[in-house]
């Protein structure tokens, strides 16, 4: 491969990292249309990490999406209003609270999980498994690279 091949290599997977942003966006879109029609895409975000790590502090939860501390405080407090969410003094520092997701947010989360893993079987519905394998080591490989910039 030459070097312009491959900067056009490079150039094209700029390209599509853009639509799999657009598509993920709207993905997450559609999610917290689901989940809640009262529930931003940030909001949902912020409610996928805490239904994933809980119980969870607000810097765990900032680590994890890439916000601004005063959009994650902005979005637990909404959901704590909302019923989504719970908390309680963090025992190792009573200054931080932790957050945790209710049984009826953990209920709602399974349902879209689920309807998600139907979407992408239907999406992958003519790949070989070891395609599919392949692809998520792959993507994996490149966003660990991509964080450690």
């Amino acid at each position: 491969m030459t070097s312009d091949e491959r900067a056009d290599a490079t150039l094209a997977v700029e390209d599509e990292m853009a639509r799999l942003v657009r598509a993920v966006r709207a993905t997450i879109h559609e999610n917290s249309e689901r989940f809640s029609p009262e529930l931003q895409p940030s909001g949902y975000s912020v409610l996928r990490t805490i239904v994933a790590q809980h119980p969870v502090t607000p810097a765990a939860v900032i680590a994890a999406v890439g916000m601004d501390k005063s959009a994650v405080s902005r979005q637990l407090r909404i959901l704590k209003d909302l019923g989504f969410v719970t908390s309680e003094p963090d025992p190792d520092d009573r200054r931080a609270s932790l957050f945790s997701p209710t049984a009826d947010t953990l209920e709602r989360m399974a349902i879209i999980r689920q309807q998600n893993k139907v979407a992408y079987a239907d999406t992958f519905d003519d790949w070989d498994t070891s395609d599919v394998t392949t692809f998520a080591r792959l993507l994996g490989a490149f966003i660990d690279r991509i964080e450690r910039r």
